[in-house]
């Protein structure tokens, strides 16, 4: 009788070294965590992949940008909150002025460092942006070293360099959020005029005070009604950046389905692979062990 193991073994042997590669990409799954290392390995899932990942980084992009015009407005509010501040002081020295008439030089002093004051807020700088400049980040928006109120009636805004654009910013692929304001606002320009009127006026009657400490109020009543709205804008800014962090949680999720392994299922298959591989060599052995003499 003849026995013939070659064509066996070499079976056994091929099925062996198939086992192994299967077993091997199992144990690279178990490490990484994820299903392939490469598009090609997701087959079918490699173009949902793609998708969802562009679709990643474009929300990332609009919650980024979000949330820098919040941080811009934050600042802004900030600014606009010193300034009705500074209104206050000068509406109490108005009213101290209108009692006792006899310190006028005080007065404009102090008038005159407040103008300065107002005119730092306006030139509020963050992250080399001037926030009160329109669409012209990169220069002081207001200037008021050639500027001198000469009544208290005329609006002059001739102190402003920026322009009155409103800042825009995209937060999804349909919607624009419009935030800020400009150093021309008429709120800011009353304010203005009406301290460098005070500065540097030759004599300020009674009438004059009582016209300054109106004009001081409805400037304050401007800049609260600018601070208003700058809390608006940064609630809607919040609001789109929240929705797009949603979207980024959900986007990011539906990746990792895609790309991640179920580790209690490839733990079980490494240990079927492991016992057929085991079985696989055992046979191999087995048969390297016949031998024709022993059947002859």
């Amino acid at each position: 009788m003849r026995v013939t193991t070659f064509a066996l073994s070499n079976f056994l042997l091929t099925y062996a070294l198939s086992t192994q590669v299967k077993l091997a990409e199992k144990q690279t799954q178990e490490a990484s965590g994820l299903l392939s290392s490469t598009y090609g390995g997701l087959g079918s899932d490699a173009g949902t992949l793609v998708d969802l990942e562009v679709s990643l980084a474009r929300s990332e992009s609009y919650a980024y940008a979000a949330e820098q015009a919040t941080n811009r407005v934050e600042v802004m509010y900030s600014a606009t909150g010193s300034i009705v501040d500074l209104l206050t002081d000068m509406r109490t020295e108005v009213s101290a002025a209108s009692v006792d008439t006899s310190d006028i030089d005080t007065f404009q002093d102090t008038a005159a460092s407040l103008l300065e004051e107002l005119e730092s807020l306006l030139n509020t700088q963050y992250e080399g942006r001037y926030l009160f400049a329109g669409s012209n980040t990169q220069e002081e928006p207001v200037d008021l070293d050639s500027y001198t109120a000469t009544d208290l009636t005329t609006a002059d805004t001739s102190y402003h360099s920026g322009d009155d654009t409103i800042i825009s910013v995209h937060v999804s692929s349909q919607r624009t959020v419009s935030y800020g304001v400009t150093a021309d606002n008429d709120a800011f320009e009353e304010a203005i005029r009406v301290l460098s009127y005070i500065a540097n006026a030759d004599e300020l009657t009674d009438d004059d005070l009582e016209t300054i400490g109106d004009m001081l109020v409805e400037a304050q009543d401007g800049v609260i009604a600018i601070q208003s709205g700058l809390s608006l804008d940064a609630g809607s800014l919040e609001n789109a950046q929240t929705e797009q962090e949603e979207l980024i949680a959900l986007t990011e999720t539906s990746i990792d389905d895609i790309r991640s392994v179920d580790l209690a299922t490839v733990a079980v298959e490494i240990a079927q692979y492991e016992t057929q591989l085991e079985a696989s060599y055992a046979a191999v052995g087995k048969l390297s062990d016949f031998s024709l003499l022993d059947y002859l």
